[in-house]
């Protein structure tokens, strides 16, 4: 019958060879036979790899997409990036202080969002030197910026002590690639991916929060990593809140994920009076934006407390100007509820705010002169990436807090020099002008993202005023994409303007 319907046989495939169903036989019984090992592992080892074959399984079925799908994961791994296996300091030859502390001024190791920025380059670097398909990318304005951000780190070197600093020039590298990638390949239809990957942060990080507030997970995720040991229980005590189990997240302390919600949270309001969203797309941003909230206030961190007022207030005043809808009526809402939940909520963060001991902050401001003793050593380029705490130990004579300090601007100032402290804010500084320009033209639903995305990043400067963590790796990596997002969304309104130019002529 076959032969008289020569379409159908056509379409029959054909039958593969003898060899390659004894190559598949082979492959698999080896397969098998290297799985054995796994089950003598420890539990978290045997969950690595099981979890490394279904990947390796996914990468092979969405192959043709590779690149697309690895952008996506990148995008999404925002929450795991200080998920990674850490490269120990001699115990014998640095301190605990300094080795804790490096998780703040960058260190190395290799973990999930490492594996998936090599396999994101190599992909990068297959489709334009072997296949041709794409060019070399070009630099854009900014990239001199983040190029004097790496070149501070680079200089610092020397005289640094090692390998503190050629640690934190890894660290810094890698946040620099990280954007350089997202930069190029972010286009127009990845803007959902983008806000369902906020989305995705804010659940999973309000949740974990939450449920370390009310002692069902431990609060020290991110110290332990499912290795069992004492540090899955870690956190820094608080005069006055000894006995709270306050929010962390998988960040490393409740300062972190503060921060980090203060950063995501404007995404949510400014996209939550979005008029041609679905209804169902804007019941989910108010309820994440509910569920961050509470996260938020559980973190009893204050200066995130008035960074998310700040960033969330600055969002609002911006929808008011655009006459959005329903904007007033949700103020009304929201100063009712603050009025019934006053006497559970708001006397317990006025008691953080104005009741706390006086003594947290002084012991902060100690650090100060530290600091600017450190900075004072080598001006221009600083003590070294990575150093500071090693440099505190030798000049720390009056006995101050031993950890980093706690502003921004001598921190970079001790390690990185006047280079770097310019390198940085200035790199700030246009990224901001940049958001601002794309939200003055008001063209959706890029001057949202803009909006949120200056919201956030006012809200992580204005952090880093009492804290040091502003390298901690989740908060450093979106950082690094919203540096990325102002530099496509600048490329895109580019591509716009031609096109509409071209249709004028």
């Amino acid at each position: 019958m076959s032969a008289l319907n020569p379409s159908s046989a056509a379409r029959r495939p054909a039958a593969p060879g003898w060899r390659t169903v004894a190559l598949a036989i082979v492959l698999g019984t080896g397969f098998g036979l290297a799985l054995n090992p796994l089950w003598n592992l420890e539990g978290r080892w045997f969950v690595v790899c099981i979890v490394g074959i279904g990947m390796a399984g996914v990468a092979m079925m969405v192959a043709r997409r590779f690149s697309h799908v690895t952008f996506i994961a990148l995008l999404f791994s925002v929450p795991l990036a200080g998920f990674s296996k850490w490269t120990f300091l001699d115990e014998n030859r640095f301190s605990q202080d300094v080795r804790d502390a490096s998780l703040y001024t960058g260190t190395l190791g290799i973990g999930l969002v490492d594996c998936l920025l090599l396999a994101a380059y190599a992909a990068w670097a297959f489709r334009i030197f072997a296949l041709r398909a794409e060019h070399l990318p070009r630099l854009e304005k900014i990239d001199r910026w983040v190029g004097l951000v790496v070149l501070a780190s680079v200089l610092s070197q020397w005289g640094a002590e090692q390998p503190l600093a050629l640690f934190a020039l890894e660290h810094q590298v890698k946040y620099a690639l990280i954007y350089f990638y997202v930069s190029r390949h972010f286009q127009r239809e990845h803007l959902p991916w983008f806000m369902a990957s906020i989305g995705f942060a804010v659940l999973t990080e309000s949740a974990i929060g939450v449920l370390q507030f009310v002692d069902v997970l431990p609060p020290g995720l991110i110290l332990d990593k499912g290795a069992g040991g004492d540090r899955l229980e870690q956190q820094y005590q608080v005069p006055g809140i000894e006995n709270i189990s306050r929010a962390t997240g998988s960040l490393y302390d409740s300062h972190a994920l503060g921060t980090y919600l203060s950063m995501l949270i404007p995404f949510l309001v400014m996209f939550l009076y979005k008029r041609d969203l679905a209804v169902r797309l804007r019941v989910a941003c108010g309820g994440l934006l509910g569920l961050a909230l509470v996260a938020l206030v559980v973190t009893y961190s204050r200066s995130a407390w008035l960074g998310t007022a700040f960033s969330a207030g600055l969002s609002v005043i911006v929808l008011l100007s655009w006459r959005e809808r329903y904007v007033g009526k949700s103020l009304l809402a929201i100063l009712i509820a603050a009025v019934i939940s006053g006497p559970l909520v708001l006397s317990k963060v006025f008691a953080r705010l104005f009741e706390a001991p006086t003594d947290l902050l002084l012991v902060r401001f100690e650090q100060f002169p530290i600091a600017w003793a450190i900075w004072r050593e080598n001006f221009l380029f600083g003590a070294g990436a990575g150093n500071y705490m090693v440099r505190m130990e030798a000049v720390n004579t009056n006995w101050s807090l031993p950890e980093p300090v706690h502003n921004v601007v001598l921190f970079i100032g001790a390690e990185l020099g006047l280079l770097g402290v310019l390198a940085y804010y200035g790199l700030v500084a246009v990224v901001l002008a940049r958001f601002w320009a794309i939200a003055r033209r008001h063209e959706e639903p890029w001057c949202r993202v803009a909006v949120a995305a200056f919201a956030g990043m006012l809200a992580y400067v204005f952090d880093g005023m009492s804290n040091p963590i502003f390298r901690e790796p989740t908060i450093y990596m979106f950082f690094w994409i919203s540096v990325a997002v102002a530099t496509a969304l600048s490329r895109i309104a580019r591509e716009d303007a031609r096109v509409d130019a071209g249709r004028v002529r």
